[in-house]
């Protein structure tokens, strides 16, 4: 006799189907059309595990497990699939014209909650982000875990941190000031920074803080109170910092009219049981975060860490795993007429019906067997045809690869590029395409002007590792404020420089156990200094008197100089000014 569900059981049954069944079909007939024009295909997805683990599933076609943005998923094939959509996709060949959205942008830019203004000053809109109440929570947390370790463990006289004492405020930032100078000066090793070889020798850092206090800071850096658990956190250890940035990052600023949603790779090759391995990105293994960014600035006003089934989404069962990230990030700025650039992983019709419905418009590459996708017949290089549904344009066009995109806010015109193909002749593509790779650079661009001044290590701690990286990332946005408030073109790197000689001004206050003399020009406000002859009565150019901006530059000859800066000054009065002058 055969068995008859009941109506709960039946219920139940059908609230754990979801739409979007075709994104686990895979084929060879498909592979070639799953490629974007940023060279992306559906290997790069292939090879991720967590696309891996979606694809195995029982022969009978029922249950499917373990979704790639961490929530645990139970599929339910056949004739049963597909009750819950209630959007029926009847696709059109006749001429499309999108929804308009009507975008406010007075609002968009730096918020009110930044405190920044016209004279603050490069540290300033760091501080916006590493505030001072930030600092202090590091520091408390920092002294807690100190006094913990040395209660817990049996210290030797020759044990670095025997002679621990708490710290403060200042030397944290300082410290932090370090970690941002050695991204401008690599070596290999921590130790080689205060090595007095010539060879890699810079007196900077021995003038700053010892090299056996910096290593007891970056040995007891703590973010939490060890005392209490917190049970299926996996990022419990560095929790409170990371959402008291991603607060900052979403109230400094507010975004304008196109945003992107990407994956961003922090490197890590330790053990980590959510570590990723995204064959595309330039470290291919570590902590992946789905990235939330600004078209216009490139500034990243939002990110999710993948932690495997415990990150942090709201899970829509209509939308899928991917679908139900971008919600997740964008669900701030919805019914705001914004319009988000997203990669063929998120993409499906679904999500941009969804979206549209929430006055967000949406454009992104897309995998041909998607749930709800028309089957459209093949086409010649350089060809597109195009088809609409529910105010969503699908577009396959052949270039060097078949490409598939869905927008709900571009028409389906041909257009210009800048490139031309072998006869010279200039490359027409659809207006999606072009739009599409002009945004979705953002968050590679940003992965790529990191590496440039990360201060990350190698550490045996991931959560130590992530906080550098989460600093890199609040260097980063500061650059961006900075940016659009002052409309500068400097560049990240000199910007970095800036903050770390405004940090060292601000808090350095001397070393007065530092042995020798060493004469470093970016602390001349803050040391001692004393007047000295030059050598054999010799005369230089006075240095206040040939860089002065106050007023006319003169050359003058000085017989003294300044013993620990090494520069040769009048005096009077120039002695004075050159050391308690910002600008003399």
């Amino acid at each position: 006799m055969a068995r008859q569900n009941s109506p709960d059981f039946q219920q139940l049954l059908d609230g754990y189907i979801t739409d979007d069944l075709s994104d686990l079909e895979t084929d060879e007939d498909t592979t070639e059309d799953e490629s974007s024009e940023r060279g992306e295909s559906s290997d790069e997805q292939a090879d991720d595990p967590c696309i891996a683990q979606q694809r195995k599933r029982t022969r009978g076609g029922e249950v499917v497990m373990g979704g790639p943005g961490g929530a645990t998923l139970t599929r339910v094939r056949g004739a049963a699939a597909g009750r819950n959509s209630s959007v029926k996709w009847d696709w059109s060949s006749t001429p499309f014209i999108p929804k308009q959205l009507s975008f406010d942008s007075s609002s968009s830019g730096i918020s009110d909650a930044c405190s920044v203004t016209d004279s603050s000053n490069e540290l300033d809109f760091l501080r916006e982000f590493f505030s001072d109440e930030l600092l202090d929570m590091i520091v408390i947390e920092t002294n807690r875990y100190a006094q913990q370790y040395l209660r817990g463990n049996a210290m030797t006289p020759r044990c670095r941190l025997a002679n621990w004492t708490d710290t403060t405020r200042d030397e944290m930032y300082l410290f932090f000031c370090i970690m941002l100078l050695m991204s401008h000066n690599k070596k290999n090793r921590i130790n080689d920074y205060w090595s007095k070889d010539e060879v890699y020798e810079q007196k900077i850092f021995g003038k700053l803080m010892s090299r056996d206090r910096f290593l007891q800071l970056l040995r007891v850096l703590h973010f939490t109170d060890n005392t209490i658990r917190v049970e299926n956190d996996k990022l419990q250890k560095i929790r409170p910092v990371m959402e008291k940035l991603r607060n900052s990052f979403k109230t400094m600023f507010k975004p304008f009219q196109d945003l992107c949603v990407d994956e961003s790779l922090m490197k890590w090759r330790g053990r980590l049981s959510f570590r990723q391995f995204l064959p595309l990105k330039r470290h291919r293994f570590g902590v992946k975060m789905f990235v939330l960014c600004d078209c216009d600035s490139g500034y990243i006003s939002d990110f999710i860490v993948y932690t495997g089934k415990d990150t942090a989404i709201v899970e829509d069962l209509q939308l899928g795993v991917s679908g139900s990230v971008v919600k997740t990030l964008l669900t701030p700025h919805l019914q705001k007429a914004h319009i988000v650039y997203v990669d063929n992983w998120y993409t499906s019709p679904n999500l941009l019906h969804y979206l549209l419905n929430e006055n967000t418009g949406a454009c992104g590459t897309v995998r041909a067997n998607r749930k709800n996708m028309p089957k459209l017949p093949v086409v010649k290089r350089g060809d597109q045809i195009v088809q609409h549904s529910n105010n969503i344009m699908c577009i396959k066009w052949c270039d060097k690869r078949v490409v598939h995109m869905l927008s709900s806010v571009h028409k389906g015109d041909m257009c210009d590029s800048n490139s031309r193909d072998r006869q010279r002749q200039v490359v027409r593509k659809p207006l999606a395409v072009l739009e599409y790779n002009k945004k979705m650079m953002l968050v590679d661009k940003s992965d790529m002007l990191l590496s440039s001044v990360e201060c990350l290590r190698k550490s045996i701690k991931c959560y130590v590792k992530f906080f550098f990286h989460m600093l890199d990332m609040s260097v980063l946005n500061s650059y961006y404020l900075f940016q659009v408030k002052t409309g500068s073109t400097k560049p990240l790197l000199d910007f970095s420089k800036t903050v770390v000689h405004q940090m060292i001004e601000k808090y350095y206050h001397g070393r007065h156990h530092t042995n020798g003399q060493i004469g470093v020009h970016i602390l001349r406000l803050v040391e001692r200094h004393f007047v000295e002859p030059l050598p054999d009565k010799t005369r230089r150019r006075c240095h206040v008197c040939s860089h002065t901006t106050s007023g006319p530059r003169k050359t003058q000859r000085a017989t003294y100089k300044c013993r620990q800066c090494d520069v040769p000054l009048c005096v009077y009065p120039c002695f004075e000014a050159y050391h308690t002058q910002k600008n003399y």
